[in-house]
């Protein structure tokens, strides 16, 4: 497995990582209309041609601050991916504000690396702090984020399709603590 920054050709991929993986990671946390317009509305079609304009529009940036990674299996696969961007309204946190693994690839530390390779991404443009959020309900997510020194710094509500949805945000005051080279 390895990490590397996210092309073009990847958002087919991508897509159906994220829209797989968000599907059954999600099953009962979300209000049920919103599930039901998510699985008809998010197809792999509309995902990948997201993924394709973000990905040109980090290329097109003269200074991007947003960064896309991929974790590929040793035949190349797409079996991850994560996304990190500026974290809104803290100086200088940014914020994984993707990051969704294959189940057959969890708990093998793909999800860590992803992490740690946007970490690195952000630290070397000047941030000091990294935020991640996730549904109250999704255990997983949070076991693991505990596990790689996450804490726990509050809430904030999303909307999902008219819904508000409550998140946890995790945080790591100290972005170094999970760059490889600190």
């Amino acid at each position: 497995m390895y990490v590397r920054p996210a092309q073009d050709e990847d958002a087919d991929a991508m897509a159906h990582v994220i829209v797989d993986t968000f599907l059954l990671a999600h099953m009962g946390q979300l209000p049920g209309e919103a599930m039901r317009r998510r699985k008809e509305e998010w197809t792999y079609d509309v995902s990948a041609n997201a993924w394709l304009r973000t990905l040109r529009e980090i290329a097109d940036a003269e200074n991007p601050l947003d960064c896309v990674f991929v974790a590929c299996d040793e035949a190349g696969e797409v079996i991850g991916l994560a996304m990190g961007t500026p974290a809104e309204g803290f100086d200088r946190t940014g914020e994984v504000c993707v990051l969704y693994v294959r189940p057959e690839w969890q708990r093998r530390g793909v999800g860590r690396r992803l992490v740690q390779s946007v970490a690195q991404w952000l630290r070397e443009r000047g941030f000091i702090a990294l935020h991640i959020a996730t549904l109250p309900a999704n255990a997983p997510a949070r076991k693991f984020y505990e596990a790689i020194g996450g804490v726990v710094i509050g809430q904030r509500e999303l909307d999902e399709y008219g819904y508000k949805v409550v998140n946890v945000v995790y945080s790591w005051p100290d972005i170094r603590v999970l760059t490889p080279s600190a």
